[in-house]
């Protein structure tokens, strides 16, 4: 339930419907972050499956806080406008590209890459625990990942909630790897169905992307007609270049 006194930021605690959260905030409240003592993953899921991006902030020994994210701005793209350039469709043909082979070393080298100044301890665990439950729970953690030669190069966790996918945190490993992940990650998510690609935070990438910035309010409506649908996922790998050939995929 919501702990709210008027100023500062507002602790929530489980049970909680997120929707309801969600339309509270965006008439009320005109920061980004929540805040709660509970990782637990039936409360993440709640948390995802009404569009908000899960992060942490803590230190060890002084305690740990969920810091779920709504954010005031963000940016979307619908997955068949992804742009890929020449370059990226040449580069792609050296790589493969699947679901949900290796979540554990992604999000592993999401934290070598990123640090633990969000990606804390019981947030990972909490991801690690959905993703392990991930055909019982309303959102469905993921990770896609970019192979050279059987090596993992590149690679990112999200979370679909029905037709919308959330990119949460992603690394790379050699140079230009990241940019082909990318490309292959919207050609996919159109191959499967997904009406929304939601980027969180712009950032200057994004919109080279193709991405656009939507408000607060625009993305709960696009986000929730997306979570009514269905994508169709499907595990692979597949080549790269197939993907942005948009050559058909098949489960």
């Amino acid at each position: 339930m919501l702990s709210y006194s008027g100023s500062g930021i507002p602790f929530i605690r489980p049970p909680e419907d997120g929707d309801a959260l969600a339309d509270w905030l965006e008439a009320a409240y005109p920061d980004e972050f929540c805040a709660s003592m509970s990782f637990d993953p039936s409360f993440v899921d709640e948390l995802c499956a009404s569009g908000f991006i899960p992060m942490a902030t803590g230190e060890e020994g002084q305690g740990e806080f969920l810091i779920p994210k709504l954010h005031t701005v963000r940016s979307v793209l619908s997955p068949p406008e992804v742009a890929v350039t020449r370059t990226v469709r040449r580069e792609s043909s050296r790589y493969d590209f699947s679901l949900d082979s290796r979540f554990g070393e992604v999000l592993d080298s999401c934290l070598e890459t990123h640090g633990d100044d969000w990606l804390r301890p019981p947030l990972l665990a909490c991801w690690k625990e959905l993703f392990a439950t991930r055909d019982s729970r309303r959102s469905r953690f993921a990770s896609m990942e970019l192979y050279r030669e059987g090596r993992l190069v590149a690679g990112e966790i999200g979370v679909f909630a029905g037709a919308c996918y959330t990119s949460l945190t992603g690394f790379r490993r050699e140079s230009g790897a990241g940019t082909v992940q990318l490309a292959a990650a919207g050609r996919y998510l159109e191959a499967c169905g997904a009406r929304l690609w939601d980027l969180g935070m712009p950032l200057d990438y994004k919109a080279t992307l193709g991405a656009h910035n939507v408000s607060r309010s625009e993305f709960l409506t696009l986000f929730r007609a997306a979570r009514s649908r269905e994508a169709r996922l499907a595990a692979g790998p597949f080549q790269a270049r197939d993907l942005l050939d948009r050559r058909a995929i098949s489960s």
